[in-house]
Parts: structure tokens; C-alpha cells; sequence
């Protein structure tokens, strides 16, 4: 069964979830302040394996009804049974849809389309992937460049460059004078600009020579020292012949997106391995029980609250780093906690010890939302817990 054909099962099937839901609550009057979300719009979060396919939000009757698993609570559940799909409550207010069998093929189909649509999450925001969930996902999959939305395609491409050092200007997408994406990278005596022409096509829509040789013109009359042509397609076989090294023109179609990826994801990796080395992360942990706070000192979570130390970050995005905490005051119940500055990391099979997180700034303060926890720096304040709740 096709990409295409599979998602459409998935999200029929989620529908029907969807209907049986409402109508039941209809039913039973119920119906008031509750809402059914995509799990991906809900916690805007990475999707792990084996998540939900819907989420129950509610703060009327039907949390009641839910809370208490009266009547009609066993009446949707019942429903759901025959379909395979049980319910969870994961807090007060929500509760999930998961499907019985893990390993079956629809919900391999649910962890794919979540997967997908996560992706096209951090296309539209990132300016460069810090993570390089990106990249490894396209190096892998180069077929799926063709599901991206032409907007997303440039984002994309524009991802890449500007995680390879270059500055990037993402064009208008439309009115763009036939430029999607200015590069400049350092050189001794000036930036060098590359104009770059972008286009998403199907495998059997190659590019004409027409199209690269405008291209050419605008980067004469610009003054730009090259021209990069990128498509997921091909180019017909003169087009190579007319992109000669005198030119200035570059082609570049969906094997070299490939390779591309691969080289940035291999990147951010190393990176991240060179970030939790304790030759750098030592030297921080030191800095940090020095000072006490440091901007790259996180804590998150109320009730249970963790601590995180910031490995690297753009605008949007960021990558964190699990570290221990241990008893300030208090008892196994109730008390506060302090980081453990000691270069130990936290590893877990429940979560992945390092692992990526929004990052927003408002009013001068960054925040971090990740692993369905809100993270800020750390004020130097013993941190509270209570397991009670």
C-alpha cells in the first residue's frame, strides 16, 4: 500500500473515532466545553511510537463522566473496544485514544503520519535544525522531498544551508523575480552571494534548459558570483552540457539533496557528541557551581520537576541534555530538589536523554517545551516536588 493510500486509511479511521465520540456525547448531553485534537496540535511535542491518535480535552460533564468511568463512560468505551482502541486518561482534562495492538500495521501507519506532520512542524519553524531530525529524515526517505508543499521545499533547502554556516534570505515565494534563496558565504576578500533557483517537481517533470538559463541572466545582471539550481527531479541531458564551469552554474537535483542531508545530520551529530563530551560539559558544570545560574541551567515541571542543561540552540529550537537532581530538603514525598553538577547524565528507557525543545522568547525570557515539560533558567532556588499529586 502506497504513502498516500495509508494516510488516508489512518485518517479515516481517526474520524470515525471522531464521530463515535460526538455522537455519543450528543446523545447523552454531554457535549459542552470538549474538544477533540490532533495529538501533534495538542502537546507540540516529537511523537514517540505507540502514541495517541486523538486526544479528548475536556472540562465539563465529560470530564466527570470520565473521572468517575460512570455508565455512560463504559458505553464509549465499549463502542471503542470494537474498533481496538481503549482510552487513557493522561490528565483531568485529557484523554487519549491509543489502539490495542502496538505493533499493528495501522498504528505503524499513525506513527508515520505523526512523524510527517512533526516534520513539517519544524520545517515551518526552524531556520536551522540544531537536532538534525531533519536531516536524517530526508537523507533517509529522499522520496518524501515530493510530499513537501513548494513552500516547505525552500524552507527546507534554506534549513540546510544556514546549518552549514551560510547566512540564508528566503525569498517571498512568490514575486521573487525568479531568486527563491539568496546564500553568502565568508570568503577572504567579501561574502560570495549564490543566487539559488528551487523547484519541487515530480520525478517525471524534468528541468529544461530554459529555466537554468535564466537563472544564468539573473546572476549576471546581479553581479553574483554563482548560480545553484536545486530540484527534487532531473535535468534533461543539454541542460549539463549548458551548466559548464564557466557559467557559473550549478546543478544540484534530489541525489544531492540526499547527500546533503546526510552530511548535515552526520554534523549536527557530532556536534552533539562533541557537546557532551565532558571536555566541554565539564567545564560548564564547573563555571555553573561556581555561579550558581547560568543562562544554559534549566528546570522544568511542577509537580515533578527536572533539570537541563542547554547543548545548542537557535532561534526556534533547541537541543537539551537530561541531567541529575538530588534531595535539597524533605522527605521521598514531599521536598525540594538542586541539580547534580557532578557530570553525571540521566539515562532512562522511558526517555531519550538528550532531546529537542521549542524555544520561545518573550518579554526578554526564553522558554523551552519539550518531553511535555515547560523549561526555564534556573534561578538558584531549591526546586519543589510532591509526589503526592
Amino acid at each position: 500500500m502506497s504513502r498516500g493510500l495509508k494516510d488516508a486509511k489512518i485518517e479515516r479511521f481517526i474520524e470515525r473515532l471522531r464521530n463515535i465520540t460526538i455522537n455519543w456525547a450528543q446523545r447523552h448531553d454531554l457535549w459542552m466545553d470538549a474538544w477533540l485534537k490532533d495529538p501533534i496540535d495538542h502537546y507540540n511535542d516529537e511523537p514517540c511510537a505507540g502514541g495517541p491518535l486523538l486526544i479528548l480535552c475536556a472540562d465539563g460533564p465529560i470530564s466527570t463522566v470520565m473521572e468517575w468511568d460512570g455508565d455512560e463512560a463504559q458505553e464509549l468505551r465499549a463502542e471503542l473496544d470494537a474498533l481496538g482502541v481503549y482510552l487513557e486518561c493522561e490528565t483531568r482534562t485529557t484523554t487519549g485514544y491509543y489502539l490495542d495492538d502496538s505493533e499493528s500495521e495501522l498504528q505503524r501507519a499513525a506513527d508515520s503520519l505523526a512523524k510527517w506532520k512533526w516534520i513539517c512542524r519544524l520545517i515551518e519553524a526552524d531556520t536551522a535544525d540544531v537536532s538534525g531530525d531533519l536531516y536524517s529524515y530526508f537523507a533517509s526517505r529522499p522520496n518524501e522531498f515530493h510530499r513537501l508543499t513548494p513552500r516547505e521545499f525552500e524552507t527546507l533547502i534554506s534549513s540546510i544551508f544556514n546549518a552549514r554556516g551560510w547566512r540564508t534570505e528566503l525569498g517571498p515565494g512568490s514575486g521573487d523575480g525568479g531568486v527563491d534563496l539568496r546564500l553568502w558565504q565568508s570568503d577572504p576578500i567579501g561574502d560570495l552571494l549564490t543566487l539559488v533557483q528551487i523547484k519541487r517537481y515530480a520525478p517525471n517533470r524534468p528541468i529544461r534548459l530554459d529555466a537554468v538559463a535564466a537563472l544564468e541572466t539573473h546572476v549576471n545582471r546581479q553581479g553574483a558570483g554563482r548560480g545553484l539550481f536545486i530540484t527534487s527531479s532531473r535535468f534533461l541531458p543539454g541542460v549539463h552540457r549548458f551548466a559548464s564551469p564557466q557559467s557559473r552554474i550549478i546543478l544540484a537535483d534530489a541525489t544531492d539533496l540526499s547527500r546533503w542531508c546526510a552530511d548535515s545530520a552526520q554534523e549536527m551529530v557530532t556536534a552533539r557528541n562533541r557537546a557532551l563530551a565532558l571536555s566541554e560539559l565539564g567545564p560548564l558544570l564547573e563555571g555553573i557551581r561556581r555561579q550558581r545560574t547560568n543562562p544554559r541551567l534549566l528546570v522544568g515541571g511542577l509537580t515533578h520537576p527536572s533539570f537541563c542543561i542547554v547543548l545548542r540552540e537557535s532561534k526556534t529550537s533547541a537541543l537539551l541534555v537530561h541531567i541529575p537532581s538530588m534531595m535539597f530538603s524533605g522527605d521521598m514525598l514531599w521536598g525540594t530538589l538542586v541539580p547534580n553538577l557532578t557530570g553525571e547524565l540521566v539515562y532512562s528507557e522511558h526517555r531519550d536523554l538528550v532531546f529537542r525543545a521549542i524555544r520561545k522568547e518573550h518579554d526578554g525570557r526564553v522558554s523551552y517545551w519539550g518531553q511535555r515539560k515547560l523549561y526555564h533558567v534556573w534561578d538558584g532556588r531549591p526546586a519543589q516536588f510532591n509526589h503526592w499529586d
